[in-house]
């Protein structure tokens, strides 16, 4: 019994030392947040912005000023992080604190992967499926594939998820087919391919990672005798099987 009540009341010391130990250390913080403040030991600071290679600086800058206040210490950090993330072609933001005279913002930007032609506008899409705005700056960055909507009744929406997921597979998993790709047209389930070497592939939309999967077991296995710029055209809309034609070659 009574070492029972020697073991409690060793607990409860123990719980009234860290909790007296948390509240000297919650009054030193503030005495010393409160004493910076009066100060002015924050008030002028810098900003310091990286990873924006497209994004222009001062652009940054503009946007994140009506939340700067005064001191280092009274800035709302996810106010800003949310007000850059919802900017075109940023895709994610740091936004940390250097005491005590440094803002950081790191910023992660979005990359077009294709350019988007429709019969209601011109737009890029990343590999997320998502659409950036188009402009002479742009079309200047980044030169991608051209992607054009034939369907007159087809809209950018109806055909996003099968875009994204078409993306997202060459990108990781056949990334030769899109690095010399130059051209894809859409025409209802037909989509039609153009390689930078005027060789066209045909594939049908229902079955579109399959056949690219096919395509891409035929090129390891023709690879040493005949590269697919070798071929006029690749048809892979018949199931489980790979048509060419061959360029016609002089001599």
């Amino acid at each position: 019994m009574k070492f029972t009540m020697h073991r409690h009341k060793q607990i409860v010391q123990k719980i009234l030392f860290l909790f007296s130990f948390a509240i000297i250390m919650y009054v030193f913080i503030y005495s010393i947040h409160t004493y910076s403040r009066s100060m002015g030991l924050f008030n002028n600071f810098d900003i310091q912005i990286s990873g924006n290679d497209y994004i222009n600086t001062l652009l940054i800058e503009s946007e994140i000023y009506p939340q700067i206040s005064s001191s280092l210490l009274s800035i709302n950090l996810p106010e800003i992080q949310n007000k850059l993330e919802s900017m075109d072609y940023i895709a994610a933001v740091q936004v940390s604190r250097i005491l005590p005279h440094t803002l950081m913002i790191h910023i992660v930007e979005r990359s077009p992967m294709l350019l988007m032609n429709t019969p209601d506008k011109i737009i890029f899409m990343d590999k997320m499926g998502v659409l950036l705005p188009v402009d002479a700056k742009s079309i200047g960055t980044f030169p991608v594939p051209v992607l054009s909507i034939l369907d007159d009744n087809g809209s950018i929406d109806e055909y996003t998820e099968d875009i994204t997921q078409f993306l997202q597979f060459v990108l990781t998993e056949y990334p030769i087919f899109y690095k010399n790709l130059n051209e894809v047209k859409i025409q209802s389930d037909i989509w039609e391919f153009y390689s930078t070497n005027n060789t066209k592939i045909y594939a049908n939309a229902s079955y579109l990672t399959n056949q690219l999967n096919i395509l891409k077991n035929f090129e390891k296995t023709v690879n040493r005798v005949r590269d697919l710029q070798d071929y006029h055209y690749i048809d892979l809309r018949i199931k489980d099987q790979v048509i060419v034609k061959e360029k016609y070659r002089k001599g």
